[in-house]
């Protein structure tokens, strides 16, 4: 069975990612504060919602792709956020860059509402990630990252399991500071 997502934050990494899912055949239920983006989305397929809440609650899991920790914090636990939407036993998937400590506490927020979390952050840059040939650093529960893994690999040409929650965090930092350096 395929799974359905809900996809909030269509800039220009996310609303590659989310164009992914869409051409590899998933239902995709969008969400982001700009029309332009959204109608990009609809225009190959994607459905529209009016909040993070209501698209959560339309697909079950939620993919986010945020510029801040604030804002994936907003999407996650504000007004109409996604923790409103998503049933127990759904999946956020967090591809936004965050620092550990920031991760680890916004799954937490998720688990105190029955919510699984897959950390997801990718490398390479918009430029891969409109080929879909993006890099995705997993981290969470290994069983979840197997769920879940036919959606990243149609986002991402390589996806690889860390460890726990966190994990991923820890090393996208570490390939920043690599790809700075050189």
């Amino acid at each position: 069975m395929t799974l359905a997502y809900a996809f909030i934050g269509l800039g220009h990494l996310g609303g590659n990612l989310a164009a992914s899912l869409l051409r590899n055949g998933f239902a995709v239920t969008v969400f982001d504060r700009d029309p332009a983006a959204l109608e990009r989305l609809i225009a190959l397929g994607a459905t529209a919602a009016t909040s993070p809440a209501e698209a959560a609650a339309r697909a079950g899991n939620a993919i986010t792709c945020l510029p801040s920790p604030k804002v994936s914090e907003a999407v996650l636990a504000g007004s109409d956020g996604l923790l409103d939407g998503l049933p127990a036993g759904g999946t956020w998937i967090e591809m936004s860059t965050n620092g550990r400590d920031e991760i680890v506490r916004l799954a937490a927020l998720a688990s105190a509402k029955g919510i699984e979390t897959l950390e997801c952050p990718v490398t390479g840059g918009v430029h891969l990630a409109a080929a879909g040939k993006i890099t995705a650093l997993v981290g969470g529960e290994a069983a979840l990252y197997e769920r879940h893994r036919p959606a990243i690999e149609a986002m991402c040409a390589k996806s690889f399991l860390m460890g726990p929650v966190g994990s991923a965090a820890v090393i996208k930092v570490i390939t920043n500071m690599l790809a700075f350096i050189h």
